[in-house]
This record gives C-alpha cells, sequence and structure tokens, in this order.
C-alpha cells in the first residue's frame, strides 16, 4: 500500500473514531482545569474545551528533560479547544505546554499553547514512545523557549496543519525530530521560529520523516556558524513533498537546507527561495550539502542570496562525499558574493561528485553558473546560460548539455514559455523543474498568479518591519495589517506601480496613533487579482 494511500486509511480510522459515542467532559462544567479532566477521561471519552485562557502548569511528568506541564495527556482520550485563537493553554513560562509519551489513540485538536518553557526537549508539546494514532490537528504553538513541537525518542505522530511560529530553541526552533521518530507532518506552517541549527526544522538520527505542503518560513539561525535556516537534516533520510521553504536566514551553511552527517532521502517539488547567508565563509544560499547524498527533485531554488560579501554558493553547495543528485531543478535568479563570487548556481568543493541532471542554471549573479574547486560533478541533459561569471560545464560532460536561454515566463516565475529549448530539451524530455505552459490557469480556471507577497523583515520585529511584494506587471495594489481578531492596525494602497519589488514599512502603531500590542499579526497582499497573506510577530 502506497504512503498516500495509507495516510488516507489512517485519517479516515481517526475520523471514525473521533465520531464515535463517547463521553464529553467539559471544561469549564465538570472540571475547571484541562489536565483534571483528562485524567478523569477514560479511552473514547472526549474533553471539550471553551474558549478561555488557561494557566494551569504545575503537573510533574517524568524522564529525560523533567519540568512540569500544564496537560498531561492519556491514551484514547480527545482534547478539543474552540479554535487556535480562542482555546488558549497559557504555561506563562513555567513548564511544558503539553506532555505526550507512552500513549496510543489520542488527539488533541483546535487549540493554542503558549509561553511554555523547558530546559531541554520540547517546550509547546513533546511527544515521546508514540505512534502514528497520536494525531495532533489545527494547533498552534507559539512564544515557546526550547521550541514549540519535538518528536523525540521514536515518537512518530501525525501532525495536520499544527503551526509552530515564533519559538526559540537550542536546535530545533519550531519543530524538531530527533532519535530514530519519523512523523507525518502534513500542510504544518513553521514561521519565524529561531535557533542555533535548525532554526525551522531540525531532523536527526535515524529520523526518516514524511514532510508534506508544509511552509517553513522566515526562520533564523541565531548563532555563528549554525546550519539550516529553514531545515537541519543529520543522519536520517527524510522525505519533503511541496514544501515551502523561503525567507530563512543562517550564519552558517543552509539558508534554506543544510544537509549533514551523511543524510538522504528525498526532496520533490519544493520551491526554496529567497533565502539569505549572513556571515563570512558559509555556503549555500539555498541549498547545503555536506557528505550527503538526498535526491532533489522537481525543486525550484531561486532568489537566494550572499547576503554577507564573503559567503558564497548562493543556490546549491556541495563538499565532500557522499553527494547529492539534482534531477530536473530549476537553480535560477540567486545572487552570489558581490566580493568575487565563485558559485552563483552551483558550487562543488573538496572532493564533492554530485549528479546534476535535466536541470536549469541560469541568470544567477555575481558566480559562475557551476563552479568546481577539486571537485567533479557530473552534469548531463543541463541547460547553464545567463550567469555572470560564464556557463562553462566544470566536472564530468555527461553530454547532452547546452546553454539556451531558457524563456521564463517572466522575473520569478519559472514557468516556460512555448518555444523554449528546456520543453524538450534532453531527447524530448523537461529540463527544469517546470513546463511551457506560460498561460497556466488553476484547477478552478483562475488565472496565473502574478502578485507574490514574498514576506516581511525582520520576523519577529521591535517596533518597525518591512514588507515586501513583487509584482509581475503594472497595477493598483494595497497591504492590509490586521490583528488575530480580524481588526484592521494599518492599510497602504497604491494607485500605479510598476512591475517589479516593492515594499511597505510598518511602525507597529494602529490606525489611531497606539502603539500595537506584543502578539501576532497578519498581513494581507491585494493585487492584480490576486490575495495572499502571512503571520508576523512583533514582541516588545
Amino acid at each position: 500500500m502506497s504512503r498516500a494511500v495509507s495516510l488516507c486509511v489512517l485519517l479516515l480510522t481517526v475520523l471514525a473514531v473521533a465520531s464515535a459515542s463517547a463521553d464529553v467532559i467539559n471544561v469549564p462544567g465538570d472540571f475547571d482545569e484541562i489536565h483534571d479532566a483528562v485524567q478523569a477521561a477514560a479511552a473514547g471519552d472526549v474533553v471539550e474545551v471553551a474558549a478561555d485562557t488557561y494557566y494551569d502548569c504545575t503537573h510533574e511528568t517524568e524522564g529525560p528533560g523533567t519540568a512540569p506541564a500544564c496537560v498531561i495527556m492519556k491514551s484514547g482520550v480527545t482534547l478539543r479547544g474552540a479554535g487556535s485563537g480562542a482555546t488558549i493553554i497559557d504555561a506563562q513560562g513555567l513548564g511544558r505546554g503539553i506532555f505526550v509519551e507512552n500513549v496510543a489513540d489520542c488527539r488533541i485538536e483546535n487549540l493554542q499553547v503558549r509561553n511554555a518553557f523547558a530546559a531541554a526537549y520540547g517546550a509547546g508539546i513533546l511527544l515521546r514512545h508514540v505512534g502514528r494514532d497520536v494525531v495532533i490537528a489545527d494547533v498552534l504553538v507559539t512564544l515557546c523557549t526550547d521550541g514549540g513541537v519535538i518528536c523525540y525518542n521514536e515518537a512518530s505522530p501525525t501532525l495536520i496543519r499544527v503551526d509552530c511560529v515564533a519559538n526559540e530553541a537550542k536546535q530545533g526552533g519550531g519543530l524538531a525530530i530527533e532519535e530514530n521518530s519519523s512523523p507525518w507532518v502534513i500542510d504544518c506552517t513553521i514561521d519565524a521560529n529561531q535557533a542555533p541549527s535548525g532554526a525551522g526544522v531540525f531532523i536527526r538520527t535515524g529520523s526518516d520523516a514524511y514532510l508534506s505542503g508544509c511552509t517553513i518560513t522566515n526562520n533564523v539561525i541565531n548563532a555563528d556558524w549554525g546550519q539550516g535556516g529553514g531545515l537541519f537534516i543529520g543522519d536520517s533520510a527524510p522525505t519533503l513533498v511541496r514544501c515551502d521553504i523561503s525567507g530563512n536566514s543562517t550564519r552558517g551553511n543552509g539558508g534554506g537546507v543544510a544537509y549533514q552527517l551523511g543524510a538522504g532521502g528525498t526532496m520533490s517539488g519544493c520551491t526554496i527561495t529567497g533565502n539569505t547567508l549572513e556571515h563570512d565563509y558559509i555556503y549555500g544560499g539555498g541549498v547545503a550539502v555536506d557528505s550527503s547524498d538526498p535526491l532533489i527533485e522537481g525543486c525550484i531554488i531561486a532568489d537566494n542570496q550572499c547576503v554577507d560579501p564573503l559567503s558564497d554558493a548562493a543556490g546549491v553547495h556541495t563538499m565532500f562525499t557522499p553527494a547529492p543528485t539534482l534531477r530536473n531543478c530549476t537553480i535560477a535568479g540567486n545572487e552570489g558574493s558581490v566580493s568575487g563570487g565563485l558559485g552563483g548556481g552551483v558550487y562543488a568543493m573538496f572532493g564533492s561528485a554530485p549528479a546534476l541532471e535535466k536541470c536549469i542554471i541560469a541568470f544567477n549573479t555575481n558566480g559562475h553558473g557551476i563552479y568546481c574547486d577539486g571537485a567533479t560533478p557530473t552534469v548531463s541533459c543541463c541547460d547553464v546560460y545567463g550567469n555572470d561569471s560564464g556557463d562553462a560545464v566544470c566536472g564530468i560532460d555527461g553530454g547532452g548539455n547546452f546553454s539556451d536561454d531558457p524563456l521564463f515566463c517572466g522575473a520569478g516565475d519559472y514557468l516556460l514559455q512555448t518555444g523554449s529549448t528546456c520543453a524538450t530539451g534532453c531527447a524530448g524530455a523537461l529540463v527544469g523543474a517546470l513546463p511551457a505552459d506560460c498561460g497556466a490557469t488553476g484547477a478552478e480556471g483562475a488565472p496565473r498568479i502574478s502578485a507574490h507577497l514574498v514576506g516581511n523583515y525582520p520576523n519577529p520585529f521591535n517596533p518597525r518591519t518591512t514588507i515586501v511584494f513583487r509584482l509581475d506587471e503594472p497595477g493598483t495594489a494595497d497591504v492590509r495589517i490586521f490583528d488575530v481578531a480580524g481588526r484592521t492596525m494599518a492599510t497602504f494602497t497604491w494607485s500605479d506601480l510598476p512591475a517589479g519589488r516593492h515594499e511597505a514599512v510598518w511602525d507597529g502603531r494602529a490606525t489611531d496613533g497606539q502603539q500595537a500590542a506584543s502578539g501576532v499579526y497578519f498581513y494581507e497582499l491585494n493585487a492584480l487579482n490576486t490575495q495572499q497573506s502571512r503571520r508576523m510577530i512583533l514582541i516588545k
């Protein structure tokens, strides 16, 4: 049975169990505190928690990294809130939010955990020794110290639409997956977290997780030489499918993703854009691979940047053996070091021998398309074109390579125009990640997106942040900032903007001139028949 079919069967089973006849225990009503209600529940019971903020965080736990918790889960119990903005477990920095260990057939849904603390092993939600039948869905974990969610020591739960936002940790600011843990992580958002390693997601030691449809954005490495702004993957072989890994930054290798310590696995159909290197002598604005052999296929690795003038390899960096395979990737528009960068697109060094197959490597600045430093990549059926320092193929020419304008549909749009050589560039096979389809429409006939909400920086911020968006054609635009209750805090309106990059600076004040309170805010772009929104955090 395929992984996708298995996932569908699991979700249907979970829903069926949740729908079965069960006692409902109300908080408040039957109990004043959530933990007391959970401990009183029997297998099959549902603990319904009303909209309110709950502060009880005094319950002792056992095992490594012991800290009190607000709630300790039991097998067979469903804990259900009234929504992630309504039912709030606030640990007040006194302990963990929810402790989940050695349990089965339980579910946590529709609530928020915030302000949790642990000296080690995850503050917001800790999962240990659990299986796929432990499900967490529609939960926000925010403002926690030592991480949002951790799956540790053979923890393989199912996480669905779990948002880990503005947490800090020693590793794995948003989500940590460690010690032979292999959760399914579906449609989750990992945003604006900080850590010295794996600021967004940290995966290590035999943890073969499955991440699908996740958004991993605006995470920040907060220590020199720390690696993996979006994800750090070490000694593990996860599967990443259709994830957006954008706007992350690092002070070590791997602005978007860092593979290390013999890591492997597959990353397919992902978008790795707008990530940055912000320290000297570091590599891999998009992806950095050190002694690891993942398969990276069908990915867009674009518009990443070497901010520090002594950083290099804006797109992809590989070193030592084993080495990765990059197949049908588009590596374009990456910006190398302004002070003599060498690898704008792909930089291979120290004996690395990556395989580059059917890739577009184009329009990378301040560096070569492919640069070899004591390395022998095998390059086959690739289009290497328009790179600042040259388009020569170094290493082993596997044949079928060419240098033609790929004819992208527009700035930041890596679909191909009709007539692009890349559409049938290798014995009739596609070269690059996306086909020739500039007139593409969505499933419901919507036009191709021509306005893009890039993100905001810094995030978290105090008191000012800059919101960045891009228009592929001229037009009107407005950006609205609102709080979690939907109240408008500020609005920016433009009647006639040219195509290109634009910014809106918010000073953290509401429309009445009052300074906004600390918390989660949203910003929304409306332009060119497109509406997009993102989350940001004001911390004082």
